[in-house]
C-alpha cells in the first residue's frame, strides 16, 4: 500500500466496501443532477455549432448534413437530453457495478443490465473486425481522440479526483482507465444518446468532428464538483501535499514522463552535451572529452549537478550552479547587452545599416568577457549549444536578412533564459523558444517591398526591443511578448478572409464547372468512343451537348432528374442515326423520332443555341432520317461492312486519344507535392519580373484542383491549378519554404555532431 494510503487517517466509515460503495453512489447521483442541469446549455450551443457548419462549410455534403442535424435537433432536443441522461445513468451504474464486482462485495439489481451490457460492449470489441464498417472504425477513432482531449483539457481535476478515489478505496493506483467518472463516459453517453435520435451515420461523424473541449459538457466544473463534494466528506481535504508525495513516489527517470518515447535517445545526447566536461573546446569540435589525467569525462567523475532530474514536485531541476551564481552573471550579461545596444544604436545614428549576423560570434565572445569563475562548464556548453541555434537560424535562406538582424538581438535574452532554465533545450513549448519560433515563422510573411513601413516589421521590431529592455530572468515575457505576436498575425488573418472572399467564390466556381465539364465529356466520350456515331453528331455532342450535361451535373444535388434526362435525350439521338433493319425498327424511329427531335431542341433553347449552326445541324439531321427510313433491308454484306467501319472509327477514336497529351495524368514528386499541400504553408514564387516574393496558400479547393495564394492578410491573391501549381515547381518558379520548429531543426543538427 502506498504511503500516501497508509499515513492518512481513515474514518470508520470509510473501511467497509459498502461504505465506499455508498460514496460512489452519492457521486453518481451527483453527476446525473449536475450533468442534467447543463444539458439545455449544451444542446443550444451544439445547434448553433450545426447551424454555423451549414453556413460555412465549403463542402456541399457536410453542410447538408449540418442544417439536417440542426434542424432535428430543433425538434428533438428534449428527447436527446433525456436520452444523454439516461445514458448516462446506464454507464455509471455499469461503473459502479464493475468496481463493485472486483471487490466481490457490490451486488447491485438495478445494475446488473449495465453490466451485461457493459460485457456485451467488450465482446463486441474483440470480434471479428472484417464485420465492422469503415465508417464505424473512423468514428472508434475520433471518439478515441475527442477523449483523449479532453482528459488532456480536464487534466488537474480529474488527476485530482484519481487520488481521492485511491485513497476512498484503498487502491495504491487509481489511473484513470478506472474512473467511473473519467470523460470517456460522458462521451459514450453523449454520442450513444445521439445514434438513438438520428440514425444517418454521415451525420455521426459530423458530430464527432465538431465536439472539441470547447464544445461539451463542462467537465472541468462538474469534476469540481465531484472533488468537492469528497473534500466536504473529510477524503484528502489538503491534496497539495498528497499530490506532491503522488509525484514524488511516481518519478521518472530519464526520459521524463512528459517526454515522447521516440525522443528519449535525442534527449540522452543533448544532457551528455551539456555535461561534456569539455563542451566548448575539444568536446564540441569532435575531439574526445579527457580529464588532465587522460581518463574520459563523463557525468559521474565531473560531480554535477543532475540536469534532467525531477524536483519534489516532478518538475525538472533547474542548474543549481548557474542559480548560485545567476546575479553576478547577469550582472555582465547586461553590461555586455547594454554595449552592444549603444554601438548599434551608434551605427543607426551614424546612418549606417546594420550588418546582418552571420553567425553567433556575440554570444561565442561571453566566456572570454567572463571574470574568471562566473561560469560553470555547464553553462559554457550551454552557451555554445545556444550560439549553435543562432547559427542555424542565421543560415536559414527564407529568413529575410532584416529579420535576421532583429532576431540576432535576441542572442543575451535567449542566453539569460537558457542559463536559468535548461527546460528551453527540452520543451517545445517552453515559452522562450516559441517566442524564437513565431517570430521566424512570421518573417515568411514579411513584404521587402514595404521595407521598415510593414506593420509586421514594426511588431517584430517593439517585441524585439521590449524584450531587450524589460528580461530579467522573467519567462513571463516570452509568452507576452508571443500572445502580442499571435494577436497581431489574427487580425491580420480577419483583414485577409475579407479580402479573399471573392477570390475563392470564383475559384469554387471554376471548379464545380470544371469536374461538370469533366463529367460531361466522359458521358459523351464513352458514347463516341464506340465508333457507332456520325462525324457531324460527333462534334455537335462535343460542342453543345456537353454545356447540357455539365448543367445538369451540376445541378444534380437539387434536381437529380435532369442529369438524367439530359443522358436519355443524347442517347435517344444517337439511337435513331443507327441503321434500321427490319420494318419495325422503321416504323419505331418514325413513331418516336417527333418527341426526340422536340426533346433536343428543348434542351438546345435552354443553353441558348441559335443561329445558322443550328439550322444547318437540323437539316442534316432530317436526310440523315430520311435516308435511314426509305432505306430497303440492307444485304448481309452491308451490314458487314458497316460493323467493319464502326469497328475502324472506334479504333481511330482510341488512337486520337492516346496522341493527345496525358501531362494531367502523370505523376511525379511535384504532383504528389501538390497533393500533400496544406493551407498556411509558405512558398516563394519567383515573379515576372524575376524578383522573389513569399506568398502563403490560404485556401485549397474541395476536390484540390484550385489553391489560392496571398501575400500576408491577404493582399495580391493569385489562384494556379493543380497542374499550373505542379508545373511552376517542377519549373523552379515555386518553392515551398521549411516551416518547421527553427530551434528544433537546430537542436537535431548541433546534436547529430
Amino acid at each position: 500500500m502506498s504511503a500516501l494510503i497508509a499515513e492518512s487517517p481513515r474514518p470508520t466509515q470509510f473501511r467497509s466496501m459498502s461504505g465506499q460503495m455508498r460514496i460512489l453512489q452519492t457521486l453518481s447521483s451527483l453527476t446525473s443532477v449536475v450533468t442534467l442541469a447543463r444539458l439545455e446549455d449544451f444542446t443550444d450551443q451544439l445547434s448553433a455549432a450545426f447551424l454555423h457548419l451549414s453556413e460555412q462549410s465549403a463542402r456541399p455534403v457536410e453542410a447538408q448534413h449540418a442544417l439536417n442535424s440542426f434542424s432535428l435537433l430543433r425538434i428533438e432536443a428534449g428527447r436527446l437530453q433525456h436520452s444523454i441522461k439516461s445514458r448516462l445513468h446506464d454507464l455509471l451504474d455499469a461503473e459502479l457495478h464493475r468496481i463493485g464486482s472486483n471487490a466481490g462485495t457490490f451486488n447491485s439489481g438495478r445494475t446488473q443490465h449495465a453490466g451485461n451490457a457493459v460485457r456485451a460492449d467488450q465482446a463486441g470489441a474483440t470480434a471479428d473486425l472484417s464485420l465492422v464498417s469503415f465508417e464505424e472504425m473512423e468514428n472508434k477513432v475520433l471518439l478515441n481522440n475527442f477523449t483523449q482531449a479532453l482528459e488532456k483539457d480536464v487534466a488537474d481535476p480529474l488527476g485530482a479526483l484519481n487520488l481521492r478515489l485511491a485513497w476512498l478505496l484503498e487502491r495504491e493506483d487509481f489511473p484513470t482507465s478506472a474512473n467511473p467518472f473519467r470523460p470517456e463516459v460522458f462521451v459514450q453517453a453523449v454520442y450513444q444518446a445521439w445514434c438513438e435520435i438520428d440514425e444517418e451515420p454521415a451525420s455521426r461523424q459530423v458530430l464527432l468532428r465538431m465536439l472539441g473541449p470547447e464544445l461539451f459538457l463542462p467537465l472541468a466544473s462538474i469534476l469540481h464538483q465531484l472533488n468537492e463534494a469528497l473534500v466536504e466528506r473529510n477524503i484528502l481535504p489538503d491534496l497539495a501535499d498528497a499530490w506532491r508525495r503522488r509525484k514524488v513516489e511516481s518519478r521518472p527517470s530519464l526520459p521524463p514522463r512528459d517526454v515522447k518515447p521516440d525522443r528519449g535517445a535525442q534527449y540522452g545526447k543533448l544532457r551528455n552535451w551539456l555535461l561534456s566536461r569539455v563542451g566548448s573546446t575539444a568536446k564540441l569540435n569532435g575531439a574526445d572529452a579527457a580529464d588532465n589525467s587522460g581518463g574520459e569525462a563523463s557525468p559521474d567523475n565531473l560531480n554535477l549537478p543532475d540536469l534532467f532530474a525531477t524536483d519534489d514536485l516532478g518538475g525538472w531541476s533547474t542548474n543549481t550552479i548557474s542559480v548560485q551564481v545567476a546575479p553576478r552573471l547577469f550582472g555582465h550579461l547586461n553590461a555586455l547587452q547594454a554595449q552592444t545596444e549603444q554601438l548599434a544604436a551608434m551605427a543607426s545614428a551614424g546612418g549606417k545599416v546594420p550588418q546582418v549576423p552571420k553567425s553567433a560570434e556575440l554570444l561565442r565572445r561571453v566566456p572570454a568577457r567572463m571574470p574568471p569563475g562566473t561560469l560553470t562548464q555547464v553553462d559554457q556548453n550551454t552557451i555554445e549549444l545556444l550560439a549553435r541555434i543562432f547559427d542555424f537560424t542565421f543560415a536559414q535562406p527564407q529568413i529575410p536578412d532584416e529579420m535576421k538582424t532583429l532576431l540576432g538581438q535576441l542572442q543575451i535574452p535567449l542566453l539569460k533564459a537558457a542559463l536559468l532554465d535548461k527546460k528551453m533545450f527540452v520543451n517545445d513549448d517552453h515559452p522562450a523558444r516559441v517566442l524564437m519560433d513565431r517570430l521566424a515563422q512570421s518573417s515568411l510573411g514579411w513584404q521587402p517591398e514595404k521595407g521598415k513601413d510593414d506593420p509586421l516589421f514594426k511588431m517584430v521590431e517593439e517585441i524585439v526591443g521590449s524584450v531587450q529592455k524589460d528580461i530579467d530572468a522573467q519567462m513571463r515575457l516570452f509568452s507576452d511578448a508571443a500572445l502580442r505576436l499571435d494577436s497581431f498575425m489574427v487580425e491580420e488573418d480577419k483583414r485577409a478572409q475579407e479580402r479573399l472572399a471573392e477570390p475563392i467564390a470564383t475559384a469554387d466556381r471554376e471548379e464545380r464547372l470544371a469536374r461538370a465539364k469533366e463529367h460531361a465529356d466522359k458521358t459523351i466520350a464513352t458514347r463516341v468512343d464506340s465508333g457507332e456515331v456520325a462525324g457531324f453528331v460527333q462534334t455537335f455532342l462535343e460542342l453543345h451537348w456537353s454545356r447540357i450535361i455539365a448543367l445538369g451535373f451540376s445541378a444534380r444535388h437539387k434536381r437529380p432528374d435532369v442529369l438524367e434526362k439530359a443522358v436519355a435525350a443524347m442517347d435517344d439521338l444517337i439511337w435513331s442515326l443507327r441503321p434500321k433493319n427490319s420494318p419495325e425498327e422503321r416504323k419505331e424511329l418514325i413513331t418516336r423520332l417527333p418527341a426526340i427531335l422536340s426533346m433536343v431542341n428543348a434542351w438546345l433553347n435552354v443553353i441558348k443555341w441559335e443561329g445558322p449552326e443550328r439550322v444547318a445541324f437540323f437539316s442534316e439531321l432530317a436526310q440523315r432520317h430520311a435516308s435511314i427510313v426509305r432505306t430497303a433491308a440492307e444485304l448481309p454484306r452491308h451490314r458487314v461492312e458497316e460493323a467493319v467501319n464502326v469497328a475502324m472509327r472506334a479504333v481511330e477514336r482510341g488512337m486520337s486519344r492516346k496522341r493527345k497529351p496525358a501531362s494531367s495524368g502523370v505523376r511525379d514528386e511535384f504532383t504528389r507535392c501538390v497533393e500533400s499541400m496544406h493551407v498556411n504553408e509558405w512558398l516563394r514564387f519567383v515573379r515576372e519580373d524575376g524578383r522573389p516574393a513569399s506568398f502563403r496558400l490560404v485556401w485549397i479547393s474541395p476536390h484540390r484542383s484550385r489553391f489560392i495564394f496571398a501575400r500576408r492578410s491577404g493582399a495580391t491573391p493569385f489562384t494556379l491549378s493543380s497542374q499550373e501549381f505542379a508545373a511552376s515547381l517542377r519549373d523552379g518558379k515555386a518553392t515551398v519554404l521549411e516551416q518547421e520548429s527553427v530551434t528544433e531543426r537546430a537542436l537535431s543538427e548541433a546534436l547529430q555532431d
